[in-house]
């Protein structure tokens, strides 16, 4: 855990503050919470996490139902895909926010 987090700091830089981002953030983000504060005491990340299917209801102002992962890859045709392997999957995650932030709204 020392290690991830001197990671996520590093990555973030000195004049920024980390942000937790996921796909259902609050499930993921709760264990690494927990993780963290169980070995380390504190979470770089703080105690909020951003949820890619809720921004992706905010950009595109579909339904909650409208945010399934299959339903959002048919929209913006990423390239990767979700094969639930850790780092596929947070490259995966990464590849649909950038897709999000440049909807045109």
């Amino acid at each position: 855990m020392g290690n991830f987090r001197d990671w996520v700091l590093e990555v973030a830089g000195a004049e920024a503050d980390p942000v937790f981002v996921g796909f259902n953030a609050a499930f993921d983000w709760s264990f690494v919470n927990y993780y963290f504060h169980r070995y380390l005491s504190t979470n770089p990340f703080g105690f909020a996490a951003l949820d890619i299917k809720s921004l992706y209801m905010g950009a595109t102002n579909c339904t909650w139902a409208g945010t399934k992962s299959s339903h959002i890859a048919k929209a913006l045709h990423p390239k990767l895909e979700g094969t639930h392997d850790a780092l596929e999957d947070a490259l995966y995650q990464a590849e649909l926010f950038r897709r999000i932030r440049s909807v045109e709204r």
